[in-house]
């Protein structure tokens, strides 16, 4: 992936030099730029055109820039919180996990339960010769 990207880069400083060669004489022209509004009127000096149109091309990059790394910001902002929220819900959770284990009116016994009273012992066998 770098590699593309160091080639789509010099794939593009190629055609922007092939663009500057070839329009040398257009983009060599004086640009006056104007603003006039209530009354006041703002009036740039003469620079060539290609130096416009260098400028437009740092401002939009140093915009995009910025743009991002605010994005960028808000985002880690975003997900530090939300991590903070998973940890105490993690926490929260063995808590819960620990007070179940141990409390033994909520934990299920599956051990047998021995009888609570003995079984009556059988009456001993009479002999009948004997009570004759």
């Amino acid at each position: 992936m770098r590699v593309i990207k160091v080639l789509f880069l010099l794939v593009f400083f190629f055609v922007c030099m092939l663009f500057f060669v070839q329009n040398t004489a257009i983009l060599e022209t004086p640009l006056l730029l104007k603003l006039g509004a209530f009354g006041y009127m703002v009036q740039s000096p003469a620079v060539p055109f290609y130096v416009v149109l260098l400028i437009a091309f740092v401002a939009g990059g140093l915009f995009c820039t910025l743009y991002f790394l605010a994005e960028k910001v808000r985002l880690a902002t975003s997900v530090r919180s939300l991590q903070n929220k998973v940890n105490a819900m993690e926490k929260q959770l063995a808590a819960q996990k620990k007070s179940t284990v141990a409390s033994p009116l909520v934990a299920p016994s599956y051990a047998a339960a021995a009888p609570a009273t003995p079984a009556p012992a059988a009456a001993p066998a009479t002999d009948k010769k004997a009570d004759a």
